[in-house]
């Protein structure tokens, strides 16, 4: 079930907007509600799908998450590794821009080969410390919207599913009410 939600969650950060830059003219397109006329030079927000369909025609670049800025992100996320609600605000969709920057490292080829080990390797030690924390707040039965607000759509599912757990846990096996 959890799978189900996660790819849910995924699926619809493409019709969530993100800020792209405009490389060419692009003709007036018609989204269903409303009509997006994109001018050259221009930086707008568009539905992340739109945006993914004129960057493969080169027209569009969407933007990204730098290298730079993965590091600073784990920089940050390590200063308080064992505080839970030290978690850093990053992007609502981290975990995807994290795809689309490896992805597009992976298009420069074997030159790149050393970039992509290297943005793994942060990804991997970066969602590890995030999702410790997002585990400990949920074990510690926190609710502060605050921290919540932080936290990417998908680490707010894993918060959820353990809380559901944890709570299902004490009313059935402990016997006590959460």
């Amino acid at each position: 079930m959890f799978k189900v939600m996660l790819r849910a969650a995924q699926r619809l950060r493409l019709v969530e907007s993100r800020k792209v830059t405009i490389l060419d003219d692009i003709e007036p397109i018609d989204v269903g509600f409303s009509e997006i006329s994109l001018r050259k030079g221009s930086e707008d927000e568009i539905p992340l799908w739109l945006g993914y369909f004129e960057q493969e025609k080169g027209s569009i670049k969407v933007s990204s998450l730098s290298l730079d800025e993965l590091g600073r992100l784990l920089f940050q996320e390590r200063q308080n590794v064992s505080t839970p609600a030290s978690i850093v605000k990053s992007y609502p969709d981290l975990y995807l821009r994290i795809k689309d920057l490896r992805d597009q490292l992976k298009k420069g080829g074997i030159e790149n080969f050393e970039l992509v080990k290297k943005v793994q390797s942060s990804t991997n030690d970066l969602s590890s410390i995030r999702l410790r924390k997002v585990i400990q707040l949920a074990l510690l039965n926190i609710v502060d919207q605050n921290v919540i607000s932080k936290m990417t759509k998908e680490e707010y599912l894993v918060y959820l599913n353990v809380r559901k757990i944890i709570t299902a846990f004490n009313g059935e096996v402990v016997g006590g009410t959460d």
